[in-house]
């Protein structure tokens, strides 16, 4: 979640406002006087297949609201309009009186692509600092001409061994069709899903795996669609060879940590292809919680022999030395329990263990030492490790966001985002590898000799055991991981303050060069007709925001806040996960008309502080002439 915005930018708004980026909505004044709450809603409740239905998630009594995490892919029953560019609009309500509130809401448009009944929602977001939640609503997708539908299910094969793959495969008539997916038959006793599944060449599939010997019935398949039932006919699969051997194991990714931390837990079971339902975790609420979103698996097969495993993301919340465990597996209709583990929580980081201070180092580069206010000081922080030391073959450095900044008196701060780097430096005479390299910038806000303090990096050197990969699985060979800290060198700055002579009357205090590009669609129209100026205002430096562009309209025109555009996606942010330092914002203003007359649009007006020039600048875009003809009687007055 972001800022409303669209991208980065930020303003207080009171008009319907239509984004392509991620928002931030800052609305002037409180939307009401109560507690802020979140409602969702579909519109219309049920629709046929291809006809277009809109999801709006609603938020009243903030005055701050981030935008619901919701992305397009999510939609797997439906796709985007194919007349519409923008994923989705923007519309805030104010109070209309102190008594009344207001309200902000995320529209969606969308056109339905399969059949079935789905749960819309809930989705989160944040509204005044406080983690809200919608409820869940249906959305019921019906058939144009449920008498012409036919499903079918069958088996790519019928007789295969214990541990074979095989598939499960529904036809549709007609082909071009695709309906919700059924609830699926209990076949946990003899075989486990080694995919989820999907369609291809108009068939529904699911990917299987056999473990129980015999004869066995699958089906029937039943799909409903509202008041509609489609029914498969029952298959019948024969499996031969012996039940499957499994083993379940659990593993830690250290052996003691420290409170604030994440730790990983890895419940593992080799000789299966999938779990019959997800593993059961001991209790762990005295002294650690579950990091959200903090689940993944994976699975893998080598010579024949499945592996499947569940990671648990984990933070420690208090020190002590615990047991974890055991765990209880399920897999391949059978049962398991894990060994328990046991776990250190410490109420600090360590220090860096003595053995390994002249092998692993932090440093912290910035690219000025003399700024002006308002001029950034780019850091780059980097965590450094002799990986040709035997003792650290195998290192590891702990996933997730391992920088600790420091909260800098005197600065606004900017993390800028961390690089994937594996290049090798040479400190001191000794060669390093670049295990973790963050950017962040600091802008001073007052002149004067200042300092930015250290950074610490927070981490864990992971010593992997050397068993061989087929023997031990996973969970037994992760080895162990020791934590550790580092923290940078402070950095001293001077911060001098920007001329008085040269400075425009336009300067709003920015530090940094700005283009600055305007048009319009027309210059003749008529009374009631909408004239579309478009504003863009480029960057070439990372910068905390950049300023709006201010715009003195002429009367005789209605003004629509703009929509804003962000054309290099996400406030330039690239793929991989760092910040771009050029930015180009695209303002979008929509002026109607309501009397006949001669119009200017005046220049805009922009102005900067150029440090490498030490001058200011101004960039301005032509006026722009409009003519609006018609009637007294169309609006005039």
């Amino acid at each position: 979640m972001r800022q409303t915005r669209c991208g980065g930018w930020t303003r207080r708004l009171s008009a319907v406002v239509v984004c392509a980026g991620v928002l931030t909505v800052l609305v002037d004044g409180s939307l009401s006087a109560q507690t802020p709450a979140a409602r969702i809603s579909v519109e219309p409740a049920e629709v046929q297949l291809g006809e277009q239905f809109r999801v709006t998630v609603e938020v009243t009594g903030a005055s701050e609201v981030g935008d619901p995490e919701l992305l397009f892919p999510l939609f797997s029953f439906a796709e985007r309009p194919p007349d519409r560019v923008l994923p989705y609009a923007t519309e805030i309500k104010a109070p209309t009186s102190e008594d009344a509130g207001g309200s902000v809401a995320f529209s969606y448009s969308l056109v339905a692509n399969v059949a079935g009944s789905f749960e819309v929602g809930p989705f989160e977001l944040r509204a005044d600092g406080r983690e809200l939640q919608t409820e869940t609503v249906t959305l019921l997708v019906s058939l144009p001409d449920p008498g012409a539908v036919n499903v079918r299910a069958r088996l790519d094969r019928t007789e295969v061994q214990v541990g074979d793959e095989f598939e499960l495969i529904v036809d549709v008539t007609p082909a071009d069709l695709r309906l919700a997916w059924p609830e699926l038959p209990d076949f946990s006793d003899f075989a486990t899903r080694r995919f989820l599944g999907g369609w291809r060449d108009g068939s529904m599939f699911l990917g299987l795996v056999a473990h129980v010997p015999g004869t066995h019935e699958i089906g029937p398949l039943v799909f409903k669609v509202g008041d509609d039932t489609f029914e498969t006919e029952p298959v019948a699969l024969v499996i031969t060879g012996d039940a499957p051997a499994i083993e379940a194991h659990a593993a830690l990714n250290t052996e003691q940590t420290w409170v604030g931390s994440d730790f990983l837990l890895r419940v593992e079971v080799s000789g299966a292809a999938e779990f019959d339902a997800d593993p059961v975790l001991p209790d762990m609420s005295t002294f650690a919680e579950p990091m959200r979103g903090g689940v993944s698996g994976r699975s893998s097969s080598f010579s024949g022999r499945h592996t499947i495993s569940r990671d648990y993301h984990i933070r420690a919340v208090a020190a002590g030395e615990f047991e974890i465990g055991p765990v209880q597996v399920m897999a391949a209709g059978q049962t398991l329990l894990t060994e328990p583990l046991r776990l250190i929580v410490n109420e600090a980081p360590p220090a860096l263990p003595a053995e390994w201070a002249g092998n692993l180092r932090s440093t912290a580069t910035p690219d000025l030492r003399r700024v002006y206010v308002g001029q950034p000081v780019i850091v780059t922080y980097q965590l450094l490790a002799r990986d040709n030391r035997p003792s650290f073959e195998g290192w590891w450095v702990e996933e997730g966001d391992s920088l600790v900044l420091p909260v800098q008196e005197g600065f606004q701060v900017l993390r800028i985002g961390e690089q994937g780097r594996w290049d090798r430096v040479s400190v001191d005479g000794r060669l390093y590898r670049v295990a973790s390299e963050h950017l962040a910038g600091f802008f001073p806000r007052e002149t004067g000799r200042k300092t930015i303090d250290p950074a610490a990096f927070r981490f864990q050197i992971h010593q992997r055991e050397r068993a061989h990969f087929v023997e031990v699985p996973r969970a037994q060979r992760e080895g162990t991981w020791s934590p550790a800290t580092l923290t940078t060198d402070a950095i001293p700055i001077e911060v001098v303050p920007l001329p008085a002579a040269g400075r425009p009357d336009s300067f709003r205090g920015y530090v940094g060069r700005l283009d600055l590009v305007a048009r319009v669609d027309r210059t003749d129209m008529e009374v009631a007709d909408t004239l579309t100026l478009r504003v863009e205002v480029s960057r070439d430096v990372y910068s905390l925001a950049m300023p709006e562009p201010e715009i003195a309209f002429p009367a005789g025109f209605e003004v629509i806040e703009p929509g804003m555009d962000d054309p290099a996606g996400r406030g330039g942010r690239q793929s991989a996960g760092l910040m771009s330092p050029s930015e180009t914002r695209v303002y979008s203003y929509r002026l109607v008309a309501r009397r006949e007359g001669s119009f200017r649009i005046p220049a805009i007006e922009m102005s900067w502080f150029d440090p490498e020039s030490e001058s200011y600048g101004t960039a301005r875009t032509q006026p722009f002439d409009v003519t609006v003809v018609g009637t007294s009687g169309n609006g005039g007055g």
